[in-house]
């Protein structure tokens, strides 16, 4: 007789804690409640001005030199500088040209009762 009541009011008491956890009280959100932004001061100054000189106005440079857009340029670029490479590689005769059959220097042409078997590109030459 005990145990149900005793189940029944836990219950009660942690409902109960739950809505009030879930009212809306006032919001804190991420700013202490001294140093909230407003209209007139905002959090993030991006420099400094002077009403008395107006070419006084300086941004303040970020000093961010690792992040996600700066990774993303470097990879571009390197990928460009790649491609740069791989492209200057296969100009040269010995992928752009033909008779090459593959070989780094191109085949020296035989006569017929004199060709070997090629194991490099299977081709008697």
């Amino acid at each position: 007789m005990q145990q149900p009541r005793l189940f029944f009011v836990s219950m009660l008491v942690m409902t109960v804690s739950l809505a009030y956890g879930q009212s809306k009280g006032e919001f804190s959100g991420p700013f202490p409640k001294e140093s909230k932004p407003t209209i007139r001061e905002p959090v993030y100054k991006k420099g400094v001005f002077s009403p008395h000189r107006a070419k006084s106005y300086k941004l303040k440079k970020q000093k961010v030199t690792h992040s996600a857009q700066y990774e993303f340029y470097e990879r571009v670029e390197q990928a460009a500088k790649d491609r740069e490479k791989l492209l200057k590689k296969l100009a040269k005769p010995q992928y752009s040209n033909f008779l090459y059959y593959g070989h780094k220097r191109k085949p020296k042409k035989h006569a017929p009762n004199k060709m070997k078997y090629c194991p490099e590109c299977g081709i008697r030459h």
